[in-house]
């Protein structure tokens, strides 16, 4: 059995609502003409999380669904007030920090913290 399809929910349907807009204003991102009759859509009918959700299933394909999920994801994090940054890494880099997570059993932070960090007072 496949894994339960995303379904937006109120308390993130705000944030859901202006990702999807901003995106529109990228005619690119639906096509021109399908991402402006989609907005007008968008305007018209979508006052809930439940309309917005069942516009999302008209105009959006999996990919997109991805995309607002992992918004909405990050959204959720930013609100809560993670003492969280994010960074890119090289892959060579990526792969060393992975390398000793692995072989200490905790996270890329914790390497970053144990063995990286400020020197111990003596």
């Amino acid at each position: 059995m496949g894994r339960p399809k995303y379904i937006i929910t109120p308390p993130d349907g705000s944030f859901a609502r202006r990702w999807v807009e901003a995106k529109l204003a990228n005619p690119a991102w639906l096509g021109s003409e399908r991402s402006y009759v989609a907005y007008q859509d968008l305007s018209a009918r979508c006052e809930t999380a439940a309309e917005l959700n069942a516009w999302c299933e008209q105009w959006l394909d999996a990919s997109h669904w991805r995309q607002l999920k992992n918004a909405v994801r990050a959204a959720r994090k930013r609100a809560r007030g993670d003492d969280t940054i994010s960074v890119t890494l090289s892959r060579k880099a990526w792969g060393i920090l992975s390398y000793w997570a692995e072989r200490d059993g905790g996270t890329l932070s914790s390497v970053i913290e144990q063995r990286l960090g400020a020197p111990a007072e003596q």
